[in-house]
């Protein structure tokens, strides 16, 4: 009887994950039409939560998918009582769900069947560490040094609440079919984005980009955290194309690469492209000789398809050098060059001047409490002949050094611990050669972040933060042999 309920309730989740994306989304569309609607906004959050509460795994299989559509507008859209602002947004009421779900259901069975079957093994308890460290330094912000309560819980809802998605994951996908079911969603959002692609490409200028303004002369045609997520996409379906042998959806998915390709690219983020670099080499140092020899093959297919690409638009811009093709062909050449050539001339490129007055200044700050940190909710001041600013410290660019300088060693030595175990262990299943797909392609996603993060506030933007959490759960998950058939 369990297994057929656990059968029937497959199909309903789909079916939940479906409505909640459904109301959610109808409720970012009026938004964009007619603004913030209280009766729309109310009709699709208690859908959502409720849906949730009954079926947590549609509420996390719909949280993959809108943030990949709809990034800032599902993950930062507050809500406003008179001229107060809330920031309690629509990816906060359904991780809410999900956690009074889970607590019922802990609470339900220790209390009822005398029995605790969330077990917690030794890594998890860094992060449980690092959680109650930074809850300790919110009330010394709001208490003691009396720093910026919104920075300060700002920080803490980043680094403690969403975090709290790693123990999400962990309840919630705990075997193959559930994962595979969160990879469909998760493949389902970037498949969408192509059209995003699309539409920056017709427009000349992608959506949203604005948000995230170049430091070079050009535009992008898609948004950076479009470009972030196909990244992930692309390492997942590319460790796909090494271990599969389903030669149906392979085919289509070399064809995903390319058009996710250009996406990236497009995206002008060269920190994607540096990660995107390190994880596929992270993946290739491991690979057995036979699958690196796989590897190898499937380099050389999109070698020669880019040659003769390369080669059919070089005619084309020769035979019609004055169409719109051409000048938005050689339009993005030049931007290219312009991104490549910045990262070896770091100096001349504004955002790495930005980034690097912004690090000394705060390490300066940072000597001054190594141990401890500066606390949370603080503002540093910049200053140089042309520009001055105060900058909020979980704002520098740079998640491990914003961590370690607010957080103190402490802090960071908390954080490490639990991102070295968590990798070590995944490296030392990959020797046992099975789930090679997962692991192969959590290890590169993993690698990814490892580099991205130095670039970029990822862990203190909830829109990039939320798959990192999940990927460390599925990791922990799989080494504990979750995921075997």
């Amino acid at each position: 009887m369990l297994l057929r309920k656990e059968n029937l309730n497959k199909p309903i989740e789909i079916i939940s994950a479906i409505f909640i994306i459904a109301f959610i989304g109808l409720f970012i569309l009026a938004n964009f039409l007619i603004g913030f609607n209280w009766s729309i906004y109310l009709l699709a959050m208690m859908i959502a939560f409720l849906l949730t509460i009954f079926y947590p795994r549609s509420g996390l299989y719909a949280v993959v998918f809108l943030t990949m559509i709809f990034e800032r507008f599902f993950t930062l859209v507050p809500i406003y009582i008179g001229r107060t602002e809330y920031k309690l947004y629509p990816l906060d009421i359904i991780i809410l769900a999900i956690i009074t779900n889970l607590l019922f259901i802990f609470l339900f069975n220790f209390f009822i069947y005398k029995k605790n079957k969330f077990n917690l093994i030794a890594n998890d308890w860094w992060l449980i560490g690092f959680i109650i460290w930074n809850g300790i330094y919110f009330f010394s912000s709001i208490f003691i040094t009396k720093t910026d309560s919104y920075l300060a819980f700002s920080s803490l809802k980043n680094y403690a609440f969403y975090s709290l998605l790693y123990f999400i994951t962990i309840s919630l996908i705990q075997n193959r079919e559930e994962i595979k079911r969160l990879g469909q969603f998760f493949l389902a959002g970037a498949m969408t984005i192509i059209f995003f692609i699309v539409g920056g490409i017709i427009r000349g200028e992608g959506f949203w980009t604005q948000f995230t303004p170049l430091s070079t002369p050009g535009v992008r045609i898609l948004a950076f955290t479009h470009g972030f997520y196909l990244s992930l996409a692309l390492i997942t379906v590319f460790t796909y194309l090494i271990f599969s042998k389903n030669k149906k959806i392979k085919k289509y998915f070399y064809w995903l690469i390319i058009f996710w390709s250009v996406g990236i690219i497009g995206s002008m983020m060269r920190h994607l492209w540096i990660g995107l670099a390190l994880a596929l080499l992270s993946i290739y140092f491991y690979l057995s000789p036979k699958n690196k020899l796989d590897l190898r093959k499937i380099i050389k297919s999109y070698s020669w398809l880019i040659l003769v690409g390369g080669i059919f638009i070089f005619y084309f811009l020769t035979l019609v050098p004055n169409s719109h093709f051409t000048q938005f062909i050689q339009k993005t050449v030049t931007t290219l060059e312009e991104r490549g050539t910045s990262i070896v001339n770091a100096q001349e490129d504004k955002s790495f001047t930005w980034r690097e007055l912004v690090w000394k200044t705060a390490y300066t700050n940072f000597q001054r409490h190594p141990i401890l940190g500066i606390g949370t909710g603080k503002l540093i001041y910049v200053q140089t002949q042309n520009y001055r600013n105060f900058i909020a410290l979980r704002n520098i660019h740079n998640s491990f050094l914003a961590i370690m300088i607010q957080l103190g060693l402490v802090g960071l030595g908390l954080f490490l611990s639990f991102l070295y175990q968590n990798i070590h262990q995944l490296i030392k299943f990959l020797k046992k050669n099975i789930n090679q797909f997962q692991s192969f392609s959590l290890l590169g996603m993993l690698v990814f972040y490892l580099v991205a993060i130095n670039f970029q506030p990822y862990l203190e933007t909830n829109l990039l933060a939320i798959f990192f959490w999940i990927v460390l759960g599925l990791s922990r998950n799989l080494v504990l042999n979750k995921y075997q058939n």
